[in-house]
């Protein structure tokens, strides 16, 4: 697959992630229709959304991304495919502009409450991880070569004014009543994401993927709340991540 890139060693990451690992499908698979509705909430260069409409090929594909540059990537990458609509915006729980913190050399790690050094925290948790497969005698030497890596990628740093919108206000300017998967990885705004999906759209949501960074018990939030709107739901820690504070929490509606 050929797809237009802003950092290769992250795309190749994220690709490994969502399709060799399928991180947005839980153990079980999903149950949706086969032209489901799909909102990729924090879709970066757009590898979920490329992802779904290959799964699902009859799929309606909505991609929020709200850095510039980022959403160019995605917008190359998806916005010419049949169903995938792209967005430079973003979702949570206020219609307003915010700041985002964007980092041009690890986008995927740009927010609207990065902190630089809690994003090193987790960056290194990563090379942690992905070093414990490596044999002794290689392991420092991979550590050392990656943090000096990581202190490069978000040594560079700075603040772009985006647009964000309700979940709520999106889906009724859209003409949207159900969503058959809802995506989210957005980097600690997830609570808000959910938060600004409205009364008159939850019972239309039948399934949830949420990466959530488990800081000042958000992990908790989200299950509360997703639970609260009657979804049963399911928390996954890949292995990469054991070191880290980041889980994914599936949900869905038994019916």
């Amino acid at each position: 697959m050929h797809v237009f890139s802003l950092n290769g060693n992250e795309t190749d990451y994220l690709y490994g992630e969502i399709f060799d690992d399928e991180s947005y499908i839980p153990p079980q698979g999903w149950r949706i229709p086969e032209k489901p509705v799909i909102l990729d909430v924090g879709a970066n260069i757009g590898l979920f959304t490329l992802f779904a409409t290959q799964r699902w090929p009859g799929a309606r594909v909505f991609s929020f991304e709200p850095a510039p540059d980022v959403f160019d990537a995605l917008r190359r990458n998806a916005g010419h495919l049949p169903g995938v609509h792209v967005h430079n915006l973003a979702l949570g729980d206020e219609d307003q502009s915010r700041e985002l913190t964007y980092y041009p050399h690890y986008t995927m790690m740009s927010g609207f409450d990065a902190d630089p050094a809690v994003d090193k925290v987790l960056a290194s948790a990563f090379i942690t991880s992905a070093a414990d497969a490596l044999d002794e005698e290689f392991r420092d030497e991979f550590i050392q070569e990656a943090e000096d890596l990581v202190d490069d990628s978000l040594g560079e740093r700075r603040l772009v004014r985006c647009d964000v919108q309700r979940v709520e206000t999106f889906a009724g300017q859209a003409g949207i009543d159900r969503v058959d998967l809802l995506k989210v990885d957005v980097e600690g705004f997830e609570l808000r994401v959910l938060q600004g999906v409205g009364d008159r759209l939850w019972p239309g949501i039948a399934n949830a993927a949420v990466e959530v960074a488990d800081r000042g018990g958000a992990l908790d939030a989200v299950v509360s709340l997703l639970e609260s709107q009657g979804m049963t739901t399911s928390v996954r820690q890949a292995a990469e991540y054991r070191t880290t504070d980041l889980h994914t929490v599936f949900a869905w509606r038994v019916v």
